[in-house]
């Protein structure tokens, strides 16, 4: 696993478990958050194309 996957996994990870408890202790509407994080993840299945994983790999170079 390389390093990218490891902070895109990290990061995506903590938005999720973020919104989660979030939408538990303050206010549920923040669990849209949740449900477009997991349509984008859903989408990039199809296309490919991950805003994360992109933004990730102009900031690090290999």
């Amino acid at each position: 696993m390389t390093q990218k996957v490891k902070i895109h996994d990290g990061i995506i990870g903590a938005l999720i478990l973020g919104t989660s408890l979030g939408g538990v202790f303050v206010d549920t509407r923040i669990m849209w958050l949740a449900a477009v994080t997991a349509a984008i993840m859903i989408s990039s299945a199809f296309t490919g194309f991950c805003p994360v994983h992109y933004t990730i790999g102009k900031l690090i170079k290999d």
